[in-house]
């Protein structure tokens, strides 16, 4: 080996050390994005779950709201119901039937 192929060699070595050092950053940082990355699925799960609960809420509301117009109108039905059946006794007695 002269000095040439020894130089060579440490060139090889230096940027060998330099190649190592670089792959252990991007380890590092690899890993960091898998941990972001399992957060993140974390974070949307709950965000669904939450979404669910807003329309659950919502549902419930709705039904909350629409059962006194609901009532009402089961109110006004037996009002017309006994005010037509009034007027056809009315008029059934009229024409003499009783």
């Amino acid at each position: 080996m002269d000095r040439k192929d020894i130089e060579l060699l440490k060139e090889v070595e230096s940027r060998s050390k330099s190649n190592t050092h670089r792959l252990d950053e991007h380890d590092k940082k690899l890993e960091e994005l898998s941990d972001v990355y399992i957060a993140l699925t974390k974070v949307n799960d709950k965000v669904d779950n939450i979404d669910n609960d807003v329309k659950e809420i919502k549902n419930d509301m709705k039904e909350i709201k629409d059962k006194p117009s609901k009532r009402m109108d089961q109110i006004i039905g037996y009002i017309l119901s006994a005010l037509i059946g009034g007027l056809i006794g009315y008029v059934l007695l009229k024409l003499g039937l009783k």
